[in-house]
């Protein structure tokens, strides 16, 4: 771990967001209506280009005066391409916990980048943020992050039954944390494996 870059990866690089050069792409993404609510804490909707771009400054302008979140483009690497968009938010730094956001621009992307990006955004919380815990909710329709997380080694702390609308259904909706103290015997075993 020592000497690994904390913004590159093999594949990927992290970014700041750019409100004026994103904004086309993340209102593509918005058709995706769990990622539109995700990403403004509303109900999902599609928004327009310019819609994003004051939404998404405001967010930033907010998150920088509070220092209540971070949030990071993940783009392909060498590219200004956007796989991914990944957020610490609900920042409690008296408790060393932040909720993790991650929405990936495809499916193509989780399958490509999702363990990479994972992987990276646990060694940022952990050992730059300094956080104790890392929790996200997932519904029960994403099989796909729910795998992903779970081979990071989140486990599941509780369960809401169908408290999650996707595609005209009710899931349940899924609580998983992380503790640094899991994540590092994690990285143990697979530095003795």
């Amino acid at each position: 771990m020592i000497g690994k870059s904390l913004f590159i990866g093999d594949l990927i690089e992290w970014t700041a967001v750019n409100p004026e050069k994103d904004a086309a792409e993340l209102s593509i993404w918005t058709s995706n209506l769990q990622f539109s609510s995700n990403l403004f804490n509303h109900p999902g909707r599609p928004y327009a280009v310019h819609e994003i771009k004051k939404k998404v400054k405001e967010q930033l302008k907010e998150a920088d005066e509070k220092k209540n979140e971070f949030v990071f483009a993940i783009r392909k690497m060498g590219s200004s391409e956007m796989v991914a968009l990944l957020k610490f938010g609900w920042l409690q730094f008296s408790q060393q916990s932040a909720r993790l956001f991650l929405d990936f621009a495809s499916e193509d992307a989780l399958s490509l980048y999702g363990y990479e990006v994972v992987s990276m955004a646990l060694r940022y919380g952990f050992m730059e943020m300094s956080l104790h815990r890392i929790w996200l909710i997932l519904s029960g329709h994403q099989e796909k992050q729910i795998a992903l997380f779970e081979s990071a080694g989140f486990l599941r702390e509780n369960q809401r039954r169908e408290a999650s609308f996707h595609d005209g259904r009710f899931y349940d909706s899924l609580g998983y944390s992380l503790l640094k103290t899991e994540w590092k015997k994690r990285q143990q075993d697979e530095v003795a494996a």
